[in-house]
């Protein structure tokens, strides 16, 4: 709180607070990183919020350098000072938590800072209203395998959740492979919007943030990749 006077007893003003968006709904979170105990890693979940500082509900999806450890079910707090969130993710089941920052935006993606230390990543605002796996996908990928892995494709969705065609492209260090004729399948999102899916023999996690935005992780020790996809 300040106060200023101009000249001669005017009446004390009092400054506007300072604008703070809190976190309140449901979001996705996306991070990669490296530890010293688990090597490269990457994470996508979503959670629950309630506006108060609590994390009502959550799960996530863990893929390490010690393993792959899947639909882990979230708990946990945040707190918020002068913009900035810290938040608090518990596995009561597995036992530990994992925390980050983030400046959360009225709208928008927010990014994520100091996950577990050192990860960092994106935020998403959820809205899992009105989703639907059937459509006409088109995706990016990155990561780890042999080396770095970039990739990007195309993939239709039909009758029954079945992969019906498509495309995928990716290069895995200074090897390029593709797919003329995508296959696999995708099973509706359940908890936390979360589904699972196949892809070419791939098990994946997928987080679904709007009617029309995936974001996939790759459940496979052999491989650390993040997939991204809109529907057109």
């Amino acid at each position: 709180m300040t106060a200023c006077s101009h000249g001669g007893g005017s009446t004390p003003t009092t400054a506007p607070p300072v604008s703070t968006v809190v976190l309140s709904g449901s979001y996705v979170f996306s991070v990669t990183g490296t530890d010293p105990t688990d090597g490269d890693y990457a994470v996508i979940g979503s959670f629950v919020t309630d506006g108060k500082g609590n994390i009502t509900s959550g799960v996530a999806d863990y893929n390490l350098g010690s393993g792959i450890d899947a639909d882990v079910p979230l708990t946990g707090t945040y707190t918020s000072t002068g913009g900035l969130t810290t938040v608090s993710l518990v596995s009561p089941n597995a036992g530990f938590t994992d925390s980050f920052t983030t400046t959360p935006v009225a709208t928008g993606t927010s990014s994520i800072g100091n996950f577990d230390s050192t990860g960092s990543g994106t935020l998403y605002p959820q809205v899992t209203s009105g989703f639907t796996p059937v459509g006409t996908y088109t995706y990016t990928l990155q990561g780890e395998g042999q080396g770095s892995v970039t990739g990007n494709g195309s993939l239709v969705v039909g009758t029954g959740n079945t992969i019906s065609s498509g495309t995928l492209t990716y290069t895995d260090a200074a090897t390029m492979t593709t797919y003329a004729a995508v296959t696999g399948f995708v099973y509706s999102p359940e908890v936390g919007g979360r589904g699972q899916a196949a892809l070419e023999g791939k098990n994946l996690a997928y987080y679904v943030i709007s009617p029309s935005q995936v974001v996939m992780i790759e459940l496979d020790q052999r491989a650390l990749v993040l997939m991204s996809a809109s529907k057109q």
